[in-house]
């Protein structure tokens, strides 16, 4: 009898990755190119408000000879420069650091039930709750040594009889960064 032939394969199948991760890469790749996209767009709208601020500047620091010539003001044009100086204000805001102020506060009997910017002001308004009036009196004082905080004051404050523990709400007001 003869031997039956042994048919040895020394080169291995190719391996295909699973279906779950290729459709997980396109997935990655889609939300790659969406969030590209949304970048430029944000990009482009950005440049397009500060050209649009540049040119009513310059219009504003025009020469003197010029503003011998009774200027018309539209209306219209009035309520987009006014528009594009908000939105500039509130881009150029420094709202990492204010948050970051806030939270750096080590009071944990605190609770922040609202934080109310005003960029115009360059203020904020916090209203928050403690368990007792001294946990009140310590945020306020860690708050008022915060560097990026100025003028810290206590607004208002009161006892909240109906709620378990009475704890007390209070208000502090103050303004961040350097005064303009």
């Amino acid at each position: 009898m003869k031997p039956e032939r042994l048919h040895l394969d020394f080169a291995t199948a190719a391996h295909r990755p699973p279906r779950v991760g290729m459709l997980l890469l396109v997935v990655a790749a889609v939300a790659l190119a969406g969030g590209a996209f949304e970048l430029s767009n944000v990009v482009a709208t950005n440049a397009r408000l500060s050209d649009t601020l540049a040119a009513v500047d310059a219009r504003r620091d025009a020469p003197a000879a010029s503003a011998a010539k009774p200027a018309s003001t539209d209306p219209k044009e009035l309520a987009r420069t006014r528009a594009v100086r908000k939105v500039s204000q509130s881009l150029m805001t420094p709202w990492g650091d204010l948050l970051e102020s806030l939270e750096s506060v080590p009071v944990p009997s605190v609770a922040v039930l609202s934080i109310e910017p005003s960029v115009s002001k360059r203020s904020i308004r916090i209203v928050a709750e403690a368990k007792t009036a001294q946990d009140m009196l310590a945020y306020l004082s860690a708050l008022q040594r915060e560097p990026r905080l100025s003028s810290v004051v206590l607004a208002s404050h009161q006892v909240q009889q109906q709620a378990p523990g009475a704890p007390v709400r209070f208000q502090v007001n103050g303004t961040w960064g350097a005064a303009q």
